[in-house]
Parts: C-alpha cells; structure tokens; sequence
C-alpha cells in the first residue's frame, strides 16, 4: 500500500514540475516551431545559440525558449529538426524606383517588361531572406506604395527624399537648369557665399528645420541621407559641396527626431567631413583615397586612412560597404552574371532575354565609355592616369580591379577592428542588372567573406547591427519576445558556411510560412 502511495506522489511531482518548467500559451492564430537550432543576438548584444522552440501569434513572436512551451489555441506546427532559425535578413541601402537593368528611356519603351520586373522584385528579395528593407532615397513613393499594397513583400522603410543642397553634385550630375532647382526641396547652405537665390524663393521652406520635420512627419522617413563628393572620382568639381557648418546643423536638427543621418561619401576627404560632422552612418566603403590621379592606383592604407578608419571604429559609426556598387560594375564587364542560373530565379525569362539583346547590354558601352567623359570633364586627370595603359579598357579593367581591392582592404580593417558593420548593397544604383534584387545581397555577402570579414560579423551586420542603427532594434534584428515574426528557416549554419544564405528552406513572413521555391521567378 504504501508502495503505491508512493509511485502516486512520484508521478503528480513528476507532472507539476514538467509543468512547471512549461510555460503555458494560447496561440489565437500562428505557428510554434520545434526542435530547431535558434541563432541569434538579443537586445544586450549577447549572441544565443541554442536547440528550442518559437512560439508566434498572428505577426509576433510570443515565446522562445530551450523547452517546449505548453501549447491550445489554433496554430500550426512547424517541425525544424536539422534545420536553422534566424532573424529575417536587412539590406539597409537599396534604391527601390530603380530597375536594375534599364534607364528611363528603356522603361517608357517596355511597360510590359517593367511590370514584370515589380511584379516579381519583393519575391526575389525574399528568395534570397531579405524580409526588411531601408530605401535611402525614396523619390518615388507611389511606386513603394504600391510595392506595399502586395500581400507577399518585404517590409520597406525609407530615408524620405534626399537632402540636396543647392548646385550639388546630383543638380550637375542631372543637368537641371536653375528654374528647375528652384522648384526643388533643396536645403539653403547659408554659411556657402558661392550661393545666392532670387527673393521669390522662401528661405523658410528650405531650413534644415523644415526639411527634416517633412522627411520625418510627411515622408515618414526613419533617416535622414545627404551627399559629399569631391574631385577624387576623376571628374573636376564643377558643383557645390555641403559646408561643415550646414551638415552639422542637420545632423543636430535630426537628432530632435532620433533619425540617424547617412552620408554618400565614398572618398578619404569625404569621410573626413563625415567624421567632422558627427554623421551616423556612412555609406560606401572609402575606394576613392586621394584626389590625385597620381596615387589612383595605390592599393597600400597611408597612416592618415588608418587613423580615420580606427575613429569610426571607435566611435562605432555605422559603415556601409556596399561591394556591388563597384562590383557590380566589373561583372558587366566580364558579362559573367548572364551564364549565372541563379538569375533565372529573380529574373523572369522574358525580362532576362531582353537583358541579354544588344539593347540590353547598354550598360557596358555607357562604363565604356566613361574614359571619354573624364577627358572632357578633366583632361589633366585624365591623361595622368592613361599613360601607364595601352586602351582606355585597360585602364578601365585595372581602376575597377584596384578599386575591389581598397573595399577588401577597408572592409577587413574595418572588419579587424570591431567597426559597426551595417549590411547594405547599394542595390538598383546605376541601373545595372547585375544588381538583382535579392540575389544581389547574397553576393554582397560572398565579396565580405572573401575580403575577410568573419561569417559571425555578416551575421551580425545584417541583424542586429543594421536594426540597431535605424532605431528598429524594437521590432526587428533579434529573436525575441514581441519582435516581429520575420525569420529563416535555413538548411545549414550561417556560421558554418556561407553557403547557407543561399540553402533556404522557408521564409517566415509576419508569422506567415512560405516555400523558397514559391518565391522563384522560374515556375
């Protein structure tokens, strides 16, 4: 008798302390993943690693943990055993209103093909786990708009339109005549003498105030981007560089907003006056390292870059590689991407035959010839470099090849330090198609680990870091209670093996599960 008594009291302690170390949860329409390996940061910058379970509720993640969670309710199961989670993947630079193999021209000419393009570009960003998007330049919103209107897409935030001051780099680089730049949002640089507007324009309207309260509360705009070049691409400056004084007045103005402030500045000067104007976050690597076309191909840091760099490191600036703007570029050249089968997943057949027609292929005779736009533009610039090469396409192969080069090379350092790291591919920049949505960021990934950069930093860099730095640390970036149930259901480790960006199983989208294979543009 007492035997059984005891059998009794071992079997209900037995039960209330495996209930007890099961949390109870009533799912009223979502999905619990089991048995999966979970990888991710939390919100203290600690990485996790662990076999467990995700439990979701409509759009959000409502458990994690190591045991199984006591579960009623209406759900699905999603059984992950071999499998790997992580957080949805963020490209925090793309240029959405661009199509990435046609100019404006080719666009009015093809509606049909433009239509496909849209159709199937949030597909391929998903294809390859991009679930967060951050278009720094949004000027057209309607298009995004309309991106967001699907019921399949990544989520899309935006910087607003960017911020030109007048007679800028852009203006020239568009050719807009004056009366046309009076029409625009420019920001009045004040503090520059060189400037002088007709009394009809209303300074009032053109303030860092007023511009950054539109880009926040009428764009809703989650950052601010600006613009600095100088002479050191090749091309003689011939328009208005931001003065210190004006940039540090917007950088003051956005913090009010707690907007970070990007800059487009791929030089050393460039840089400097990023560090001089406590930007946020930089984007482009520093491939531009001097203004003069005698050190153009100089690939070796001096002292004086490797002392810039180490203050962003220090001040852990947000820093955006993006490879495949320079990148991209040599794989039109080398025309490599064209025989790539991946493509035919992001591409749909029709839009990648007409990439391959001869009016598809414009983009190279336009890199081509940028030799002879130097040479108008500055001769003395021009002719320093082209002594040392037989063709102009020689000269051009070997500055794209020493250019790969300095990213490697800034990257590593970068990478070697402990920057912040922000993942971001510059994608749609140029118009070129070998900027392929989705499968672009996948590529991105494969020039870091080339260049060095650990694979647990490219992890890092396209969660949490990026999150961290747009202020969507919140919603995004982590595996977390309460974040939004964007994830990846991956058939490798990402910290394994490269690779495994491209071995998705599924995407978990707002707690919605979707087939990789149901994203292809190839069906």
């Amino acid at each position: 008798m007492n035997m059984i008594i005891y059998t009794v009291i071992t079997i209900v302690v037995t039960i209330l302390t495996c209930s007890a170390n099961h949390e109870s949860l009533y799912i009223k329409n979502g999905l619990l993943i089991e048995n999966a390996t979970i990888l991710t940061y939390n919100s203290e910058e600690n990485f996790n690693s662990f076999k467990g379970y995700i439990a979701i509720d409509s759009s959000k993640i409502i458990y994690v943990g190591k045991n199984k969670p006591l579960v009623k309710g209406n759900f699905k199961v999603l059984k992950a055993e071999g499998k790997y989670v992580i957080p949805g993947l963020i490209d925090s630079h793309v240029h959405l209103a661009n199509i990435a193999g046609m100019n404006v021209r080719h666009k009015m000419k093809h509606p049909d093909l433009v239509y496909e393009y849209f159709n199937q570009l949030p597909k391929s960003f998903l294809y390859f786990g991009y679930t967060t998007l951050i278009d720094v330049n949004n000027y057209a919103p309607g298009l995004i708009n309309n991106i967001l209107q699907k019921e399949v897409r990544p989520d899309i935030y935006t910087c607003g339109e960017q911020v030109q001051i007048m007679n800028d780099f852009m203006m020239e680089m568009e050719e807009y005549s004056m009366e046309q730049r009076y029409q625009m949002p420019f920001l009045y640089d004040h503090h520059n003498h060189n400037v002088s507007l007709p009394d009809s324009i209303k300074l009032e309207t053109h303030t860092n105030k007023s511009i950054i309260r539109n880009i926040v509360e009428e764009q809703s705009g989650i950052c601010v981007k600006v613009l600095y070049e100088d002479e050191s691409s090749g091309m003689k400056v011939t328009w208005e560089k931001p003065s210190t004084e004006i940039i540090n007045e917007l950088v003051q103005e956005s913090k009010k907003y707690d907007v970070p402030v990007i800059i487009h500045a791929p030089s050393f000067e460039g840089q400097k006056f990023a560090l001089e104007t406590n930007i946020d976050i930089i984007a482009h690597a520093m491939w531009n390292w001097s203004s003069d076309p005698l050190s153009l191909l100089d690939t070796t840091l001096t002292k004086a870059h490797k002392d810039l760099l180490n203050e962003f490191c220090k001040r852990k600036t947000g820093y955006q590689p993006t490879f495949r703007a320079i990148l991209g570029e040599i794989d039109i050249l080398k025309e490599t991407l064209l025989s790539d089968t991946i493509i035919e997943h992001i591409y749909t057949n029709s839009y990648l035959n007409w990439i391959k027609s001869d009016e598809g292929q414009w983009a190279k005779a336009r890199i081509l010839n940028r030799p002879n736009f130097i040479k108008n533009t500055n001769p003395d610039f021009y002719y320093s470099v082209r002594k040392y090469f037989e063709t102009d396409e020689e000269m051009m192969k070997t500055i794209y090849e020493r250019l790969k080069i300095k990213i490697n090379t800034v990257t590593n350092f970068l990478a070697t330090n402990n920057a912040n790291l922000l993942f971001s591919t510059d994608g749609g920049a140029m118009n070129m198609y070998t900027t392929p949505p989705g499968y672009n960021g996948y590529l991105e990934m494969l020039h870091w680990y080339e260049a060095g950069v650990t694979l647990d930093n490219i992890f890092k860099a396209a969660t949490f870091n990026c999150a961290e730095a747009f202020n969507l640390n919140n919603v995004i970036g982590t595996i977390e209670n309460d974040k939004i149930a964007n994830l990846l259901i991956l058939n490798k480790n990402p910290l394994k093996d490269i690779e495994a960006y491209n071995n998705i199983d599924k995407v978990i989208l707002h707690g919605n599960i979707i087939n990789r294979s149901d994203l292809s543009a190839k069906k």
